[in-house]
């Protein structure tokens, strides 16, 4: 275990408690609290003291209803335990956020119909909340808002151009809606496609390596790399499909405004460098958690290299983490190692343009991405499987659009 220096304080995953109402109260909703609480002190002006005093208590709330909590223990559902995954996975992210916000020394602020990383906005712009009921709601939106949009935070910040009608609430919903059911087909195919390759193993629950050893290395890796692309589409669809629900929900039923749900990816398959597909077209929901814990502290030591770094290796953790969060055990070196990988990838870029003068782009730029990411991408796909994570039930077998189209899998 490569977090072995945490054992003693870390329960082991037999251990987690069924969700029941006294184990929500004190696992799931007193960290939801403590997170909420330290949004609406970041929105107020000389609340510093307060919030490193909440800090202590946010993280171990957030620590042990990671660790504590059994979502699906009641449901005696070994394809659902990546329900932990994403309770893990939030709670990280929560723990992330109010470090970040802890140390911000001015309050947050919001400029309606503005998106981040906007150019020459006058402070002025970003006006304070009058109000406590303001206060309240603008606090509650920035529990949820990852990338900043219409706050004076996360600059630099690359938001996709919108594609979707924005003449009215109502169009703009209605292609959400299509959206959105079109990338959830599309997720359930390409998940049953890596399924497919070998369903007793990579496709279950149980668990298989994306690499077969009875077959000559060549046509291995072939195998390996095509399980990989298919399984980073089926990453990209799902990703889709959740950020339109919440898009649809947050227009919808809170009323928000269109311009704070711009598209999550911009056609990252048309990324010519590294750069640019992790900077700008992969999706940027947590860019200021990674840069803000990794990248930054890594910056002042080692500068724009340590930057970099610093930012793929906290990602690499948080999605470790969430691969632990499942009970089966981590995998530090493949999962970590992938995205550190990225980040090299990255800094060979810049080397190349100081050497050369010239920028990664063009085909060439694309073929490089696409073997740079694929190639290292089977470290990470392999670590997914073989944890049974692609065994997950995300849709009742009887209701997949894949299954009515091929037919079932057999699992046996």
């Amino acid at each position: 275990m490569p977090y072995s220096w945490l054992a003693d304080l870390i329960p082991p995953p037999h251990t987690r408690e069924p969700l029941t109402f006294q184990s929500f109260l004190q696992g799931v909703l007193l960290p939801i609290l403590c997170y909420y609480t330290t949004a609406v002190l970041v929105i107020l002006p000389n609340t510093l003291f307060l919030r490193w005093t909440l800090l202590p208590l946010t993280l171990w709330t957030t620590f042990r209803g990671s660790t504590r909590v059994n979502l699906v223990l009641q449901y005696n559902d070994e394809r659902l335990v990546y329900w932990n995954q994403g309770l893990v996975l939030a709670f990280t992210t929560m723990g992330m956020r109010v470090i970040t916000w802890t140390f911000q020394r001015k309050p947050f602020r919001r400029a309606p119909f503005l998106v981040a990383g906007t150019k020459n906005i006058k402070d002025d712009v970003w006006s304070p909340p009058s109000g406590l009921w303001q206060v309240a709601t603008d606090a509650f939106e920035l529990c949820f808002n990852l990338r900043g949009c219409g706050w004076n935070w996360s600059r630099g910040l690359q938001v996709p151009p919108e594609t979707r009608p924005t003449t009215s609430t109502a169009a703009f919903a209605w292609a959400t809606f299509v959206s959105f059911n079109v990338h959830l087909v599309f997720f359930d195919i390409m998940h049953y496609s890596v399924q497919w390759f070998a369903p007793a193993t990579i496709g279950s629950p149980v668990g298989g390596s994306i690499f077969d050893p009875t077959i000559p290395p060549a046509y291995q890796y072939l195998r390996s790399s095509t399980i990989t692309l298919l399984s980073g589409l089926t990453v990209y669809c799902a990703i889709q499909t959740s950020y339109l629900l919440f898009s649809l929900i947050g227009i919808l039923i809170f009323k928000q405004h269109l311009s704070l749900w711009p598209p999550a990816f911009k056609t990252p398959w048309l990324a010519t460098s590294l750069t640019e597909y992790w900077a700008k077209r992969w999706h940027q929901l947590f860019r200021d958690n990674f840069i803000s814990i990794g990248g930054n502290p890594l910056s002042w030591v080692a500068g724009r290299v340590g930057g970099v770094l610093g930012a793929f290796l906290v990602s690499g953790i948080f999605h470790d983490l969430g691969l632990w969060g499942m009970g089966r055990g981590s995998d530090f070196r493949n999962v970590v190692g992938f995205f550190v990988m990225m980040g090299v990838g990255v800094i060979l870029e810049g080397l190349w343009k100081q050497i050369s003068g010239r920028r990664t782009e063009g085909w060439i730029g694309r073929i490089w991405t696409l073997a740079w990411v694929i190639g290292w991408g089977n470290l990470l796909v392999d670590a997914w499987t073989r944890k049974g994570l692609v065994g997950s039930l995300f849709i009742p077998t009887h209701l997949r659009p894949s299954t009515l189209i091929f037919g079932a899998l057999s699992f046996t």
